[in-house]
């Protein structure tokens, strides 16, 4: 049996939290990087010539595909992965995942603000970054309290993509993750976790891109 392939963009963008969540659990997979400069080429390697290919129902990246399960959507993908190899990173409370939720739409009001800025650099989408993004980091600041992970002294789901995201944001502007202390304490627990330690230190990791090649601005 093959291993299962994760594949995405040359960039850490919307593969990362996956990738931090297999590395996590320890799932051993092949992870396949389209160059996005290469894309006019046309070549066989391209996602161009692949996407129609490979037998995905709804062609994107990033990818995943294990056997007969082929997926594209990247909380699809994380969700998957999740459930089939640690489950328990799902919160079994009603209450605790409740939350988890309430803070993932927060995030994706984060997500879209952030992207929507970085891809057009325009006064319009710098306003509504500005207008949102911080006062919504806050909000998350608040509710992380003095928590060594989002729910408590153990990593779920979420955590995966909530550090993916303050990374890239702390990679634009360090102070919105400076301005608080405990969102500082939170990216160094996560990064002191054995495997995520270990894959951050492998020659597989990337520091960046952030985003893919047609980012007006470029971290």
């Amino acid at each position: 049996m093959s291993k299962p392939q994760l594949a995405y963009w040359d960039c850490r963008g919307r593969g990362y939290p996956i990738r931090f969540a297999l590395e996590y659990m320890g799932v051993d997979y092949d992870y396949f990087v389209y160059t996005q400069g290469k894309e006019g080429d046309g070549g066989e390697s391209t996602w161009k010539h692949q996407k129609t290919r490979i037998g995905l129902d709804s062609p994107n990246l990033p990818y995943w595909i294990d056997d007969s399960i082929k997926l594209s959507e990247s909380r699809a993908v994380l969700m998957y992965v999740i459930r089939k190899y640690k489950p328990s990173l799902i919160p079994s409370n009603i209450g605790d995942l409740a939350r988890a939720e309430m803070m993932e739409g927060m995030l994706g009001d984060i997500i879209q603000n952030f992207a929507m800025f970085i891809y057009t650099d325009q006064e319009q989408t710098k306003a509504m970054f500005e207008n949102t993004v911080p006062s919504k980091m806050s909000v998350l600041s608040k509710m992380l309290g003095g928590k060594k992970f989002l729910l408590g002294d153990e990593i779920c789901y979420l955590d995966f993509l909530v550090y993916s995201t303050f990374y890239m944001l702390k990679a634009y502007r360090e102070s919105l993750i400076s301005d608080h202390a405990n969102l500082v304490d939170y990216m160094t627990n996560f990064e002191a976790i054995p495997a995520i330690a270990a894959f951050i230190k492998s020659p597989g990791y990337v520091e960046g891109p952030c985003f893919g090649m047609h980012s007006a601005i470029k971290i």
